[in-house]
């Protein structure tokens, strides 16, 4: 079964940059020479813990490998949970409401309400909202959920940066 090649071409392209081959980056990062061959040629999907120990085999920031890594199945209700946290904050429309923000008092016969706090809106606190986002989440997807949250971002980064240029 083939998988998402973008990380095994970027993987590849680190790895000749530096002069190694595939068994020396795999003998510097710990992982078995198939298990790199087979990140290179698309046939395995890298875990986030892999591709740490390759981006400090190449001595390269984790960033820059972590940006090609291929989706989680996008048909999981956590991928499509992260996917709609990830257009609300990086439209910078989205308003977020934290599940731990104060309710009001329960009036009688009545559902709690929200406290009339004031929301953040815009970029200037994206950061703010994606950790009220991700620690509503169950302890297990917030990892996952982050990382795709950061490849977005690195990836609107880098489009910025070559429009720029």
């Amino acid at each position: 079964m083939s998988t998402d090649s973008s990380f095994g071409r970027v993987l590849a392209e680190f790895r000749k940059r530096q002069g190694m081959s595939r068994s020396q980056l795999a003998e510097r990062s710990g992982l078995s020479y198939p298990y790199v061959s087979q990140l290179e040629t698309g046939l395995r999907k890298p875990s986030r813990k892999a591709a740490a120990q390759l981006a400090e085999a190449l001595g390269i920031e984790p960033l820059a490998l972590e940006a090609a890594l291929p989706p989680d199945d996008i048909s999981s209700p956590s991928f499509q949970r992260s996917l709609a946290a990830q257009a609300a904050l990086l439209s910078g429309e989205g308003q977020v409401v934290s599940a731990m923000e104060p309710l009001d008092d329960v009036p009688m016969g009545g559902a709690p309400t929200r406290r009339s706090a004031p929301r953040r809106t815009g970029r200037e606190d994206l950061v703010g909202q994606a950790v009220d986002l991700i620690e509503e989440l169950p302890p297990e997807e917030r990892l996952d959920a982050l990382g795709e949250v950061q490849k977005l971002v690195l990836k609107r980064m880098l489009e910025e940066h070559s429009r720029e240029a």
